[in-house]
């Protein structure tokens, strides 16, 4: 699941009730694929250019199928095939380019 801001918020603070918030509201994004609970989930950064950057997810699952997915909107990229049990954990490179996953 990823995580879109949204342009308000608020949050309570224990004298004055709700107060607007400076920061966005969170929304979560869900993301469907997986047909078993997840084990592990992990994130990478890349620079692409100077005023753009890209986020990368990977999920370990126990369905065997580990995920690759763009983290700010929640799309599919790709499903790594080939575990014969449980994904139970997964990595991505500093630099976007390599995964790893172990079962």
């Amino acid at each position: 699941m990823s995580v879109a801001p949204e342009t308000t918020t608020t949050t309570t603070t224990k004298d004055n009730g709700p107060q607007p918030s400076s920061r966005g509201r969170q929304i979560p994004i869900v993301c469907p694929g997986h047909t078993r609970p997840l084990a592990e989930l992990s994130f990478c950064t890349v620079e692409e250019t100077k005023a753009e950057e890209r986020t990368f997810l990977v999920s370990a699952c126990h369905d065997k199928m580990p995920m690759l997915r763009d983290a700010k909107t929640g799309d599919w990229i790709g499903t790594f095939a080939g575990h014969k049990g449980a994904v139970w954990s997964c990595r991505l490179d500093p630099l976007g380019l390599l995964a790893g996953t172990a079962s």
